[in-house]
């Protein structure tokens, strides 16, 4: 089975819930004895499905569990590990059943045994995959279990919070063996205190103020995409009630733009994607009669490539012909996370062929930065007088950082063929901070093959840093052609011929110009980029930047550009070298003949610092 955690895709192993396996580690000792009393409790309901028989068995359970310190200790370390030795739950045919855990509930107990409170978790799931339920028994498991402990959960509305207290915690609470359950003080209708562990779990809408006056050690935003309130200001109310070793779940299906999508963008948390086709029950055992458009057919491709049973995509193709707007089942069962993510309008661009590009493995790339020295050089006037300080930058290198904001795809191409140095030509498209709400991008496309072969983007940087950065970007890629967006400054034009940089692209020619964003180029320049999208998708090797052409859509005012709270700063580079691109060299060009060049390397004049020899 499929699932993608941090853009990533691995396969989790088993995966049904009548399987043997248990949450804890398989061994000798102590774990191998609680792994038995799960594999009892299995063993019988797999035979009988007698649920008499099963609180007998969960009696029995909690009984060896209690009376044996060691499991004591691991319970006590790890509460739910609980669940599936002594919980219980109303399935969706309304029957009391064991709670043994599905797929997706057991990957993620193994994420948060492995990575404990070190960050919260973000779950971006499809519908009915069971994590609301899974954790809200984890609270409840540290509630009966931790002295001190504070649980609260968080839901969108009110008919979610009786839901959830009442036809789940409560009830999950009711079935527990009896010497499971701590003395009472509250057990009201959004609470339960235990008051000899002082623990407690309860449950509210979401609310500008709503956690304040609290210290807690676990806390859910249930379904957090359809919260009234902001997120932000949830976070400031809530998470400064948080001890130091709380566990923090984030936990909704995807609702459109907005600081949900910001949340799991920075990369501040443990991001967790669940597939719809590891639910068990999305399956067909008869085939579809038809498909009704290219976009189910192309999707019923991309499932089979990723190994999706016959069965799984039958279910998928049967869903999607139900419903009257087709496009819904993107965010109702999603594929990967972008595609959870939809906007309210759509994207210009070709989302199919994006999608699938999202889908596939990521093109390899290095990170990092450029390094370098800066030096000022004298220039003379005739009578030999020193007239002013002209800037130099040598020793560049490109230093491969974790944290660097430059991805290379490709490196620059140069051969030497039949005694001669060609080099391949590269165009370099930039656009600036502008008002400094958006990010500085550069986009650089091999003028032969029109693949984008390196981005650069980042937010925080200051003007003249970027420009530095754009002439070693272009210098590095064979003096490619920079065409910079001066809209907002033309001071990065101004750095590059400062440092002599000769090969800047100007709209109207004037030396200071570079690249003007008009009424008239920015039409033109976004359906080059369009059209080079629907018929070489291929050609983008940048997922950021694929993700930005999904939120890149047409506004009432007919302005294409990013939905309001994204950014479009890559879509507008790519838009500008592409649209260049196509006015500029596109062979391969001959520098000098291989034997001049190496007389003028070895001769007594040569200084050492030759470019060539540097890339």
């Amino acid at each position: 089975m499929i699932l993608i955690k941090d853009n990533e895709i691995f396969t989790i192993k088993g995966g049904t819930s009548s399987s043997s396996a248990c949450a804890t580690d398989e061994g000798e000792g102590t774990n191998a004895l609680l792994c038995s009393l799960i594999k009892r409790r299995k063993e019988a309901w797999d035979k009988k499905s007698d649920i008499t028989l099963d609180r007998s068995i969960c009696k029995e359970n909690a009984d060896i569990i209690l009376d044996t310190p060691q499991l004591r200790g691991i319970i006590l370390a790890e509460p739910y590990l609980l669940i599936e030795a002594c919980f219980s739950i109303v399935d969706k045919g309304k029957r009391d059943v064991p709670f043994f855990l599905n797929a997706v509930q057991r990957d993620f107990i193994t994420k948060l045994r492995a990575n404990g409170s070190s960050r919260p978790y973000f779950i971006l799931k499809g519908r009915q995959q069971g994590f609301t339920t899974l954790i809200t028994a984890i609270q409840l498991s540290f509630a009966i279990v931790r002295r001190n402990f504070s649980g609260f959960t968080i839901a969108d509305r009110d008919d979610n919070v009786r839901t959830i207290f009442l036809d789940k915690a409560k009830l999950m609470y009711s079935r527990l063996p009896k010497r499971l359950k701590p003395s009472e003080r509250l057990n009201s209708s959004n609470e339960l205190y235990f008051d000899r562990l002082n623990s407690s779990w309860r449950i509210a809408v979401a609310s500008e103020n709503v956690g304040r006056s609290r210290t807690l050690s676990f806390i859910h935003y249930s379904e957090a995409s359809f919260f009234k309130c902001s997120l932000a200001s949830l976070q400031r109310s809530v998470e400064q009630s948080l001890t130091s070793d709380a566990i923090c779940i984030y936990e909704t299906t995807a609702n459109g733009y907005g600081d949900v999508k910001d949340l799991w963008d920075s990369g501040s948390c443990i991001n967790l994607f669940y597939g719809w086709w590891l639910t068990d029950e999305y399956e067909s055992d008869t085939p579809p009669e038809k498909m009704a458009d290219s976009f189910i057919r192309e999707r019923a491709r991309m499932l089979s490539s990723m190994n999706i049973s016959e069965r799984k995509i039958s279910w998928y193709i049967k869903k999607y012909h139900s419903y009257i707007d087709r496009a819904s089942i993107k965010q109702e069962y999603p594929c990967f996370p972008e595609e959870a993510f939809i906007a309210s309008s759509d994207s210009i661009f070709n989302k199919d062929s994006i999608y699938a590009l999202l889908s596939g493995k990521e093109v390899p790339y290095i990170r990092g930065c450029f390094v370098y020295k800066k030096k000022s050089v004298p220039v003379y006037s005739e009578n030999g007088e020193v007239i002013l300080f002209s800037r130099q930058i040598t020793d560049i290198c490109f230093e491969r950082r974790e944290d660097g904001y430059i991805k290379i795809v490709e490196e620059p191409y140069i051969r030497v063929h039949k005694a001669k140095i060609e080099k391949k030509p590269y165009v370099i498209g930039a656009d600036t901070s502008g008002t400094g709400e958006d990010y500085y991008a550069a986009k650089v496309i091999d003028n032969i093959s029109g693949r984008c072969v390196a981005t650069l983007h980042i937010r925080k940087m200051d003007e003249d840093l970027f420009s530095e950065q754009l002439y070693c970007l272009g210098r590095y890629y064979n003096d490619a052609v920079i065409a910079v967006e001066t809209n907002y400054s033309r001071h990065p034009v101004r750095v590059l011929r400062s440092l002599g940089y000769e090969n800047i692209y100007s709209s109207s020619g004037e030396p200071y110009c570079g690249f003007l964003t008009t009424s008239v180029t920015r039409p033109l320049m976004i359906a080059r980029l369009v059209e080079v999208m629907r018929e070489s998708a291929e050609l983008e090797t940048d997922r950021e930047t694929l993700c930005e052409m999904l939120d890149f859509v047409k506004h009432p005012s007919g302005k294409a550009q990013a939905v309001s709270g994204r950014h479009d700063d890559l879509v507008i580079s790519s838009a500008i070298a592409r649209y260049v691109a196509e006015s500029c060299d596109n062979t391969m060009k001959v520098v000098t003949r291989y034997r001049d060049l190496v007389a003028e390397l070895f001769s007594p004049e040569a200084d050492g610092n030759n470019t060539y020899l540097e890339w």
